[in-house]
């Protein structure tokens, strides 16, 4: 599937990462995401605090939002994967959009802060400041919605994916989501 960008969003612990590869396997696609990147370039620096993380996810998404240029610019498709924030995200997607056929995909869950916890729980990358996180999380998966005039499909990720993960797959091929 060549030239098609697929933008996979939404807040942290809703599946994201997980949808993303599967729709990578299913496309044919590459799959770049933010914490990939993000937990490489920790790799030679001490670990810091909330705003070292910050000022690495900062970093990370340079290099996301450059790779993926190089990549739609060399005619090719590929999957973004992030937490892609509304007013930080948008202009650098929509430029990406502008170069190739895009769709966007928010997974959403109630079941996310309890989700993340669990998962900070079991530990992860010491780049994730994971209980500064929880501290901060408000509720409002708002910020993470992403509306950059491309078509847009809602997961629900609370019990499996709902469209069914073939109608999502449809989706990300055609830019609709296909009937039962």
């Amino acid at each position: 599937m060549s030239g098609r960008l697929v933008i996979v969003g939404g807040a942290p612990a809703t599946g994201k990462t997980t949808l993303a590869l599967a729709l990578g396997k299913s496309l044919g696609l590459p799959v770049l995401t933010k914490d990939d990147i993000k937990e490489s370039l920790a790799a030679p620096f001490k670990t810091g605090d909330r705003e070292w993380s910050r000022q690495l996810g900062a970093a990370a998404y340079s290099v996301l939002f450059t790779i993926a240029e190089r990549i739609l610019a060399g005619g090719q498709g590929l999957i973004l994967e992030s937490n892609f924030h509304r007013g930080i995200a948008d202009e650098p997607l929509r430029a990406l959009a502008a170069r190739a056929p895009t769709v966007v995909i928010v997974c959403r869950t109630p079941d996310a802060r309890r989700r993340f916890a669990e998962r900070a729980a079991r530990g992860r990358h010491r780049v994730h400041v994971d209980s500064a996180v929880l501290e901060e999380w408000s509720g409002d998966d708002s910020a993470h919605q992403i509306d950059i005039d491309t078509p847009l499909l809602l997961v629900d990720t609370t019990d499996g994916y709902a469209p069914e993960l073939e109608r999502i797959v449809g989706f990300a091929r055609s830019g609709t989501v296909p009937p039962r």
